[in-house]
C-alpha cells in the first residue's frame, strides 16, 4: 500500500511540473506573439482592413495569404480604429485597404488616425471600391488620388461617376521599369472598372488601357506627406484574386509602399 501510494505521489508531481512547463510555454509565445514587431529586411509586413462592402471573402483572403513577399493581419476596420500609431508602427510596414464607408459621416478620430499614418510615413494600398468611400471628406480622396462620385452625394447629376460590371479589359503597362510594375507584362483582367472619376493632378499613372469607357489611368502612385501610396482599381472578383499579374502587382505595391526610402 505504502508503495502504491509512493507511486501515485511522484504522479501527482510529474503530472504538475508538466502542466507547470505547459503553462509557461504556452505564457512565453503569447507575450513573443504580442511584443515582435515588423520584420526588418524579410518579408513586408501588412494589415489587411476590409468592411462595409461585399466581395468574395474566400478568394480575396487566399490572395492576401498568398502573396510572395509578404505577411499579412486581416482585420476589420472597426479594429484598426481601436489601434494606437505606435502599435501600427512597431507591428506594420504597410496597410492595405480593402473597405467602404459611404454611408456615415467618418469619426474626427478615425480622420485623424489616417492623417497621423500619413505623418508616421506609414505605406498604403487602396483598392478597388475605396475609391467611392468617405464621400464627404475630401481629404480621404487627396490622400488616394482620386474619388469615384456617388449619385446619392453630387448635386451635379452629370458628374457621377460609371462602373461596369464584368468587364474584359486588355491592361498596359505604363512603366515596366517601375518597382510596382517590375516583371509584368500586358495582361486581360475580366472585373469591374470604373468611368467618369476624379484623379489628382500629380499622381503617377502605373495602368492604363485603350477602352474609353474606363479611367485614362487604371492603378496609379503618389506620395502623400510621408507615405508612399497606391491605388489599384479593379480587385472585386475571384477572377481578379486569382490572376498572376494581378497577384504580384499588389505584392509589389505592399512592397513598395512598405520600403523605407
Amino acid at each position: 500500500m505504502y508503495m502504491i501510494a509512493l507511486k501515485r505521489n511522484k504522479m501527482k508531481e510529474i503530472l504538475k511540473t508538466t502542466l507547470s512547463l505547459i503553462v509557461i510555454l504556452l505564457f512565453s509565445t503569447l507575450t513573443l506573439e504580442a511584443k515582435t514587431p515588423k520584420s526588418k529586411g524579410s518579408k513586408t509586413s501588412v494589415l489587411v482592413v476590409r468592411g462595409g462592402h461585399h466581395y468574395d471573402s474566400p478568394a480575396f483572403e487566399k490572395m492576401c495569404e498568398s502573396l510572395k513577399g509578404v505577411d499579412v493581419d486581416l482585420m476589420l476596420n472597426a479594429h484598426l480604429y481601436a489601434m494606437k500609431i505606435d502599435e501600427i508602427k512597431e507591428k506594420y510596414d504597410a496597410i492595405l485597404f480593402f473597405d467602404q464607408n459611404k454611408r456615415y459621416p467618418e469619426l474626427k478620430r478615425n480622420k485623424k488616425l489616417y492623417m497621423d499614418l500619413t505623418d508616421a510615413g506609414i505605406g498604403m494600398v487602396f483598392l478597388h471600391f475605396t475609391l467611392s468611400s468617405q464621400p464627404d471628406w475630401d481629404e480621404y480622396h487627396e490622400l488616394v488620388g482620386g474619388k469615384w462620385f456617388l449619385r446619392s452625394h453630387t448635386k451635379d447629376k452629370s458628374k457621377v461617376s460609371k462602373y461596369y460590371p464584368e468587364k474584359t479589359v486588355d491592361i498596359k503597362i505604363v512603366d515596366p521599369e517601375h518597382p510596382i510594375t517590375a516583371g509584368i507584362s500586358d495582361f486581360t483582367l475580366t472585373d469591374t472598372y470604373y468611368g467618369k472619376i476624379y484623379m489628382r493632378n500629380g499622381i503617377t499613372s502605373l495602368l492604363t488601357s485603350d477602352d474609353t469607357d474606363v479611367a485614362p489611368s487604371i492603378a496609379w502612385t503618389q506620395k502623400y506627406n510621408n507615405s508612399k501610396v497606391v491605388y489599384i482599381m479593379p480587385g472585386f472578383s475571384k477572377g481578379a484574386f486569382e490572376n498572376p499579374s494581378y497577384k504580384k502587382l499588389v505584392a509589389n505595391a505592399l512592397k513598395y509602399v512598405g520600403a523605407q526610402d
